[in-house]
């Protein structure tokens, strides 16, 4: 009788099979801890290209506003043989603004987004009018000239 209480299990000893199998189970948490740090220095790494990526975005926006702000004012209310030029340096700040906004959605998604698409088409309305006004010659260009700053303007503040 003592014979079967020698060889019989203990209830109180806790075993977690066999050593290969403890030694599979160490080896997995190992990597699984290994995976979460690295995940996390990525995520850290990644989330701190974005911030400097939306800085830069953020400046080059402002300086091609200010850019365009600087011209528009050279403009004057009436149509001059330079204000075709002009405008067209004009339009060209502010589609380096659309591209740099789009560019940084793309990154980023919607939450990306730097300048509201309205104030883009406003932009771009705004030039297209002070545009024909310039082709026909037909009436002064102060007010939508005055609008243009206006919108420029906002954006800059916006930004």
């Amino acid at each position: 009788m003592n014979n079967i209480n020698k060889y019989s299990r203990q209830g109180n000893t806790l075993s977690i099979g066999t050593k290969v199998q403890r030694r599979i189970l160490f080896a997995l948490l190992v990597l699984l801890i290994v995976g979460v740090v690295l995940l996390s220095t990525l995520y850290v790494q990644a989330s701190a290209y974005r911030s400097t990526a939306q800085q830069q975005f953020t400046k080059r926006i402002s300086s091609a506003v200010i850019d365009a702000i600087d011209q528009v004012s050279r403009l004057t209310g009436g149509v001059q043989s330079n204000s075709s030029s002009k405008l067209a340096l004009v339009r060209q700040y502010v589609y380096c603004i659309d591209q740099i906004n789009e560019i940084s959605t793309a990154i980023s998604g919607e939450a990306g987004r730097l300048v509201p698409r309205e104030a883009i088409t406003a932009l771009y309305d705004d030039l297209d009018t002070y545009e024909l006004l310039v082709q026909t010659a037909t009436s002064s260009t102060l007010e939508i000239r005055t609008t243009l700053l206006t919108h420029l303007t906002a954006l800059k503040e916006l930004i």
